[in-house]
């Protein structure tokens, strides 16, 4: 059994008079997007991503349980923005990026990876650190070309072009990574504010040396913002745990939201506590009912006597 906590940050950073990045980190999920388009459309449209998403992760028993099934949760999610744009013509070419974590089957600890556009989940394993995702931008076409060098794509001109985003069209393209989450393994999802200002090696010197998901959020997005903050910046860390199932409940997990309304919830590690309670409770209950049982033989006993 996989038992997780997350922490997760959002800013609005040093330039941007509003934030148009949203997230969602509860329980099985993790969803970072980042909104584009004109007036408050971008607002909106990662808004809507997010809520559609944990929407229908909850409604779901036992939740989003296959690639298949996050792939249609997406797509969903991907009408219901292309939709609003119809409805109303500033909101018309508004759309966003979106990566996410979803826990598919935690007995056997199964999750996915998406991703559309170019914000990004990473991995730190066994000392190790990697992006799991693959930017859709223009720069990364250029990169994969040998035409620049990862360095240069950070500085570009044209990078914040974007080849693929949710609510752009009717079809969405998805990019889908099923693995199997190890013990100690820890993400981090992040929209481009962030790896637009700091590099991969400093973002991994933070994963080294920082051991709380909460912590490391904040401190990548205060880490950003000193560089400049020119975007707004958020980050979900995940971190995972492999126990056995007698401990902990099928997928344990911080909790937290926000539609780009720039709150940095604290994680919630939501533990054992509600089963360890049921069990001693039943302990107690059956304790009162032998004591119970006692003094009534005593009384039928004396009776007898008498």
């Amino acid at each position: 059994m996989i038992r997780s906590v997350a922490g997760a940050c959002t800013h609005v950073g040093q330039i941007r008079q509003g934030n148009e990045d949203a997230f969602v980190a509860i329980e099985g999920l993790y969803v970072v997007a980042d909104g584009m388009g004109g007036h408050s459309a971008g607002e909106v449209a990662s808004a809507i991503a997010v809520k559609t998403l944990e929407e229908i992760h909850s409604s779901m028993n036992p939740g989003l349980i296959t690639p298949e099934t996050v792939a249609e949760a997406i797509s969903t999610a991907n009408t219901a923005i292309f939709l609003e744009s119809l409805d109303d013509s500033e909101k018309a070419g508004m759309g966003t990026t979106l990566t996410a974590l979803i826990v598919t089957d935690p007995a056997t600890h199964q999750i996915v990876i998406a991703n559309i556009g170019d914000s990004r989940t990473y991995l730190w394993r066994g000392g190790l650190f990697r992006q799991i995702t693959v930017d859709h931008s223009h720069v990364q076409t250029l990169v994969e070309r040998g035409a620049i060098s990862a360095v240069e794509a950070r500085t570009h001109y044209q990078r914040n072009i974007v080849l693929r985003a949710l609510g752009i069209d009717t079809n969405i393209d998805i990019d889908l990574f099923p693995l199997e989450a190890l013990d100690g393994d820890r993400f981090i999802l992040c929209s481009d504010g962030l790896v637009d200002e700091i590099d991969d090696p400093e973002i991994e010197n933070e994963v080294r040396v920082t051991s709380h998901p909460q912590q490391l959020a904040e401190n990548l997005v205060s880490l950003a913002n000193a560089h400049g903050g020119r975007d707004n910046i958020t980050v979900v860390v995940v971190d995972f745990q492999v126990v056995p199932d007698d401990v902990a409940p099928p997928s344990v997990t911080g909790e937290a939201s926000s539609s780009s309304r720039g709150e940095n919830p604290a994680d919630v590690d939501v533990g054992t506590n509600s089963a360890h309670h049921t069990r001693r409770s039943r302990k107690t209950m059956l304790a009162l009912i032998g004591a119970v049982g006692a003094v009534a033989a005593m009384i039928v006993t004396l009776i007898v006597a008498l």
